[in-house]
């Protein structure tokens, strides 16, 4: 009965494996698109320095850097708004044209926070044409890897 057990969890094992090896990871199914694309040409790649790297509607960077101006702002618009009772005329007539465009700036960058970074597919950057020193190429992906996209 153990044997039998056994030899059931060391066939699924050797199973998983199997599957595990035979499976291309994201970057070998883009190099082999980008080959397919290419293999008609006389141009030879090299991949050595390829890298595959996600590619989103606006970068997560520049969304938490609009999030963090933002905040900057509000606090300046308040501090602003606090003062300007305390100016002459010509004084609060100034900061109120500074203050309309920190207000316009700050409705921006409210819009670009609204849109969240989508992933919206694959870049492999990095590639050599060899005999060039200046060739390198890049690739963009849809989301599956499945083709090139422009």
């Amino acid at each position: 009965m153990i044997k039998k057990h056994f030899i059931t969890i060391f066939l699924a094992t050797i199973s998983v494996i199997f599957y595990s090896c035979g499976k291309k990871t994201d970057k070998e199914r883009a190099i082999a698109l980008v080959e397919k694309q290419y293999e008609n040409s006389n141009q030879k790649l090299d991949f050595e320095q390829a890298t595959l790297d996600s590619l989103y509607n606006i970068s997560p960077e520049a969304y938490a850097d609009s999030l963090a101006k933002g905040h900057e702002l509000d606090s300046t618009l308040a501090v602003l708004e606090t003062e300007i009772e305390h100016f002459s005329q010509a004084e609060s007539d100034s900061v109120g044209l500074i203050s309309a465009k920190l207000t316009k700036e700050r409705y921006r960058l409210l819009e670009l926070a609204k849109t969240k970074p989508k992933f919206i597919g694959w870049k492999l950057s990095g590639i050599n044409v060899e005999g060039e020193k200046t060739g390198r190429l890049s690739f963009k992906f849809n989301k599956e890897i499945s083709k090139i996209v422009p």
